[in-house]
């Protein structure tokens, strides 16, 4: 037997005195109508409890079991009572005062006698032929049975169950927090959607709320432990003039537990005069530094052009980009004529005397000592330099044998010039 309250939008059935079904916004009458409320017209009495049971408790798939709601209260000589579910079939059993809205609903037709202070209603109802799981929502009425609506308690519950299977339990996890609601269980053969194995959840509207969140000062209970920021170290917090909810480095501060008003934890505004600036704004194009991250309108300007002809606008202007102007190949691994090529000309870095390679080479700045190496490479002579010696000050040396197709090569990128020096080594161990 499983018994919870239920938290869903109500149709409950009402008890009182007529003979046809009416609309789902009349009044309670005695032959069972769902309506949007009982506690409106039924109040004044105890409120009863509704246990809710199947037999068997785990039919098969397409089995058709027995369901039992019993309505209990201390004042009770007569119920009621309306149940929903979303699969299966009902139908109704003789003598139970009970009839059907269609397949998925029920509610009694007539009220029924209590017996030693319950009332007991029993319906048929059919499972789906693949296993899974249901629930069956229920709202039921306990009545003096004097005709009159005071005196009367009304109640909600919902029962889960599985069929086809053992069943596990999970709970409607509604902010996605991986914490469920433990007043919305559900037993199932495979995890549903939008439900978790875990019922802990003492907020389920609130992705910040759950048993692991660590509690801040903010005057709820974050983790669920029936405390509000409890724990909590005195810290020191920053005066906030702009209120933001972040504070300055360069203005007062005050030690306590949560920041009083006009105080945050954070000192890491950078324009504590500005509201909409602050380390969590998002960065947008108006010449401002909107995050406090020291860069202005970071990948949000117009950029043109290509290779070393590639600009960012100075302005926010859509349209007010000017590429660079290009400038002749040379060998220096960038694109400076702007095609989308690098060092692309026909012999621009290959084998040879001071030709265009060497000049673009010293034009470039390039590697630190290339006009040396030029020299010498020009030569042809001297013995082949090692690492950081004979004038290649920074490490990028050329190879000065005029056999190798790496001869005069100034090199811009560290790792472009690490590959010259592994070649080097390659040829001086042949």
């Amino acid at each position: 037997m499983r018994r919870t309250s239920l938290h869903s939008p109500v149709l409950p059935v009402g008890l009182a005195l007529l003979t046809t079904l009416a609309a789902s916004q009349a009044h309670a009458r005695r032959n069972g109508v769902a309506v949007d409320g009982c506690n409106g017209c039924h109040n004044g009495g105890a409120t009863p409890s509704i246990t809710v049971d199947m037999n068997p408790k785990n039919p098969a798939a397409g089995e058709a079991v027995t369901l039992q709601v019993a309505i209990s209260a201390a004042n009770i000589n007569v119920g009621g009572l309306y149940v929903r579910t979303g699969v299966g079939r009902f139908a109704t059993i003789n003598g139970q005062s009970t009839k059907l809205i269609d397949d998925h609903q029920l509610v009694h037709d007539a009220p029924k006698r209590a017996s030693g202070g319950v009332v007991r209603f029993d319906a048929r109802w059919t499972a789906p032929p693949t296993p899974g799981g249901v629930v069956f929502e229920v709202w039921a009425v306990s009545a003096n049975g004097d005709n009159f609506s005071r005196g009367d308690g009304a109640q909600s519950a919902s029962a889960a169950f599985a069929y086809g299977c053992a069943g596990e339990t999970y709970y409607l996890d509604r902010d996605g927090d991986g914490h469920g609601d433990p007043g919305m269980p559900r037993v199932d053969c495979t995890q549903p959607p939008d439900h978790v194995a875990v019922g802990d959840d003492c907020d389920d509207y609130s992705v910040n709320i759950h048993p692991d969140q660590a509690e801040v000062c903010n005057g709820r209970d974050d983790n669920c432990n029936g405390e509000i920021d409890e724990d909590l170290e005195v810290t020191t917090h920053y005066e906030d003039s702009d209120g933001d909810g972040y504070g300055s480095f360069f203005g007062a501060t005050v030690m306590a537990k949560c920041p009083p008003e006009g105080f945050a934890p954070s000192s890491n505004d950078c324009n504590d005069r500005s509201p909409s600036v602050h380390p969590d704004a998002v960065e947008i194009c108006n010449l401002i530094d909107d995050d406090c991250d020291d860069r202005i309108d970071e990948g949000l300007r117009e950029v043109c052009g290509v290779g070393m002809c590639a600009r960012e606008a100075s302005t926010c202007t859509a349209g007010s980009c000017t590429p660079g102007e290009p400038t002749a190949e040379v060998c220096n691994g960038l694109d400076d004529d702007c095609d989308g090529q690098v060092d692309e000309d026909p012999g621009i870095c290959g084998p040879g005397g001071s030709g265009s390679a060497s000049s673009g080479g010293a034009s470039s700045g390039g590697a630190s000592g290339s006009s040396g190496a030029g020299t010498a490479g020009s030569s042809g002579s001297g013995a082949p330099e090692e690492e950081g010696g004979g004038g290649q000050s920074g490490g990028c040396a050329i190879d000065p044998q005029g056999g190798s197709p790496w001869r005069l090569v100034p090199l811009l990128s560290p790792l472009a010039c690490l590959a010259s020096r592994r070649l080097r080594r390659a040829g001086r161990g042949r």
